[in-house]
């Protein structure tokens, strides 16, 4: 039998491949929508940390980075730019979109076909000239389906990574719940930064048996927070990330809208705010009246973000949804007192009225009382920050490692 041969079980794959257990000379191939540098948020900056980790394992790693244009010409022949950043091949794949809205619809038009199929075949191709040992993709929806489809028909291990929205949001959308349910089965492992969205998945198709929950990791920077004096300033609240229904912005707006009335305060948010969101944005500003004190800053690069955080007086993650929030576990190694509701692997990484303070998500009147304790404290959370930055020291990145290394000497 051929050495990359897996076995079959009732004209079935099994998960049993017959590899040698030497990691090093494999090649593995990421598969992603978002990376680093064109974006910085949690997907890209998780892809990009688990790219390094398995190219310090040895591995050759190359990424598959997948962009879509609105373009129907776009030809798999020149869709490709490859690249080395920091040891890592990273192919950047363009792939077009079939505008059908200026014609009659039929029965055959979808508005992801082609753009689906050119993912696949860009995928295909890029293989055709690696031959890969194993695929990785990180997101359900498409990346999933996609990876899982090529990884079945060359048969192939893979991995698929959960991170967030994949299962908190696509399954609940009757024309993507198929292609969530195909990606789950075809996938020999699936990888969660949390317990709650593995336990998602697999209300969604049995996934506990190749399941496994791998926390994002964090560095512990030099600098670390101390309470400032107030006087003659307002107390900053921060937050951060890219602002879509998931954050739970309006929760936190209603909290500053109540806490204004006994508090002078400032909320500063750095991030992005996507254009399907700003008509809702301008309407939560509007219906709290808080658009006076608000910062909106831009996005910062990954080098200044602990000097930001330091510069708040409390950090709040108001999410409705998450995975392994990253920003949270910056705030916390950083010392600083942190606000965060009880989503994703919130309850993993703060220990409630330790380090930190978990509130119930989608609940305004919650966050509004917990940043108000944080404000009465008499050492302005500081107890609350040094107990978070001690417990950071548990999600490091030779541990997050350690994780992916167990789990790829599994299947390779």
């Amino acid at each position: 039998m051929n050495a990359l041969q897996p076995l079959t079980v009732h004209g079935q794959r099994s998960t049993a491949f017959q590899r040698p257990s030497i990691m090093n000379n494999k090649k593995v191939c990421m598969v992603t929508l978002e990376y680093p540098p064109d974006q910085w948020g949690g997907l890209a900056r998780t892809v990009e940390n688990v790219a390094h980790h398995v190219r310090d394992m040895g591995l050759e790693v190359h990424v598959a980075y997948m962009t879509v244009l609105e373009d129907a010409t776009v030809l798999l022949d020149e869709n490709r730019k490859d690249e080395n950043r920091a040891g890592i091949h990273v192919h950047r794949l363009q792939v077009g979109r079939e505008s059908i809205s200026d014609r009659p619809l039929t029965i055959w038009d979808s508005p992801h076909t082609r753009t689906f199929k050119m993912m696949y075949q860009s995928l295909e191709l890029l293989h055709n000239a690696e031959q890969f040992d194993l695929f990785h993709s990180f997101f359900l929806y498409p990346m999933g389906y996609i990876t899982g489809l090529l990884a079945q028909r060359k048969w192939v291990p893979s991995i698929v990574t959960l991170v967030g929205n994949d299962v908190k949001k696509y399954i609940f959308c009757p024309e993507m719940v198929a292609f969530c349910r195909s990606g789950l089965e075809n996938a020999d492992r699936v990888a969660a930064l949390s317990h709650d969205l593995l336990m998602t998945a697999n209300a969604l198709f049995p996934v506990a048996n190749k399941g496994r929950v791998i926390f994002n990791s964090v560095q512990i920077p030099p600098v670390s927070w101390l309470p400032q004096p107030i006087h003659n300033r307002p107390f900053k609240i921060g937050c951060a990330g890219i602002f879509k229904y998931a954050k739970g912005l309006p929760y936190l707006f209603k909290a500053v809208k109540e806490l204004r009335q006994r508090h002078d305060i400032i909320l500063q948010l750095a991030g992005t705010l996507r254009d399907s969101e700003k008509k809702s944005y301008l309407a939560m500003v509007e219906k709290t009246g808080i658009g006076d004190i608000i910062d909106f800053q831009p996005a910062l690069s990954h080098d200044r973000i602990p000097e930001w955080l330091c510069s708040l007086d409390a950090f709040v993650l108001s999410s409705v949804s998450e995975g392994c929030p990253n920003i949270l576990m910056e705030a916390m190694a950083c010392g600083l007192p942190c606000v965060a509701t009880r989503v994703g692997a919130v309850e993993d990484l703060m220990e409630n009225t330790v380090s930190g303070l978990i509130v119930p998500w989608g609940n305004a009147t919650a966050i509004t009382e917990a940043i108000d304790r944080i404000m009465q404290l008499p050492d302005r959370g500081l107890l609350l920050g040094l107990a978070a930055r001690n417990r950071m020291k548990g999600f490091s990145p030779e541990i997050e490692q350690r994780e992916w290394k167990t789990l790829y000497r599994e299947i390779i």
